[in-house]
């Protein structure tokens, strides 16, 4: 149907992929510039978009087929490009969760080797909470609970019973020997900085 004007078109027409009869403003109207003219189409614009929709799909999957298979150098390079940078997004990620979570993922890290506990993030954010960053390493506890430590450690052997230092640690921590948390300092920097200083001696031996 061709119509000078759109006052010109029916209020309702029926479209021919659906078969219901819908107003003018959901049918496909298209403004034909040569001729000055409007067209009505005989489907509603559900059904276009749907049917145009799975066109487009199936034009564009032939489409990258072929230009894949003509440009294969090209597409290997996108697509090692494009992993680059989705594993660069990736670490930059995981940098600030750990920039956030600090203190809990080490204190994870730290029950996990030491003891194979598995302990939740909120768990160990719950630990860092109470306890400081430093547990349970010897570096958040006071002079008397490094004491303590020695003094059960010296019970256990006397009756032939083996726990580790981090287990000890733990009870002396849970019996309130440490440092309040506010106070204590994020342990092994120190030796984290004699680790850089001499990794950064050997890359400059080596130059």
């Amino acid at each position: 149907m061709k119509v000078r004007s759109l006052a010109e078109l029916p209020e309702k027409h029926r479209c021919l992929k659906c078969g219901a009869d819908k107003p003018v403003s959901q049918m496909v109207v298209v403004r034909l510039r040569k001729e000055g003219l409007f067209y009505l189409r005989p489907r509603c614009k559900d059904c276009h978009n749907e049917f145009e929709r799975g066109r487009r799909r199936e034009w564009k999957r032939t489409y990258l087929r072929r230009w894949r298979r003509w440009n294969a150098e090209l597409n290997e390079s996108y697509w090692r490009q494009r992993n680059s940078e989705k594993r660069v997004e990736i670490n930059a990620r995981a940098y600030k969760r750990f920039r956030r979570h600090h203190a809990a993922i080490l204190i994870q890290g730290r029950l996990r080797r030491r003891l194979g506990m598995k302990v939740t993030l909120t768990e160990a954010k719950r630990l860092a909470k109470t306890y400081g960053i430093c547990y349970p390493t010897r570096f958040g506890l006071t002079a008397w609970g490094l004491k303590e430590c020695e003094r059960i450690r010296s019970n256990m052997r006397r009756i032939g019973k083996h726990l580790d230092p981090v287990e000890i640690r733990m009870m002396v921590y849970a019996d309130g020997h440490f440092k309040k948390p506010h106070l204590q300092k994020m342990p092994y920097q120190r030796a984290s900085k004699m680790l850089s200083d001499w990794h950064a001696n050997k890359r400059s031996e080596a130059a």
